[in-house]
């Protein structure tokens, strides 16, 4: 008997949810689950808290199909089950472009591992995400110097 989802795993607890709920439709553009991603808080899970001034982050790595290493990442507290909780018990949020920013290049990432509202990305496609977006507060930054370069307008 397969199990079904509860009412709560198959509602979207935020944009990201709401964005990966929509990718499997035809109207979907997957740039906007990415720049969701990128710009919104997400949720890794750590062996060690970071209660210490000298703690240090060890990530959750899970191993995907093929048996390649990918950090797991939550886009809710709540999608987090126990058993990942057992492995690392710290749940910490940050945002997705940070994870992008400190991720090494040889580990991919998996959104939700278990989960309907999820996807995986290999250290290839987030080169491409690296190269191919920039953050919001970086694309602010970039418009206003753009404007300033262009001069005052009349």
């Amino acid at each position: 008997m397969t199990e079904q989802p509860t009412a709560q795993e198959s509602q979207p607890l935020n944009d990201l949810e709401t964005q990966l709920a929509k990718a499997g439709l035809p109207e979907a553009n997957p740039v906007d689950v990415i720049l969701s991603f990128l710009n919104n808080e997400v949720y890794i899970l750590s062996a060690d808290s970071l209660d210490a001034p000298d703690a240090a982050v060890e990530p959750l790595i899970l191993a995907n199909a093929d048996d390649e290493p990918v950090l797991a990442v939550f886009s809710h507290p709540s999608r987090v089950e126990a058993q990942f909780l057992e492995a690392a018990p710290n749940v910490l949020g940050t945002r997705g472009a940070a994870i992008l920013d400190s991720i090494g290049d040889q580990l991919g990432l998996v959104i939700n591992p278990g989960s309907q509202h999820g996807f995986e990305m290999g250290p290839e496609g987030i080169a491409k995400v690296r190269r191919d977006f920039k953050r919001a507060d970086e694309a602010d930054a970039e418009s206003a110097m753009d404007a300033a370069a262009d001069g005052p307008q009349e």
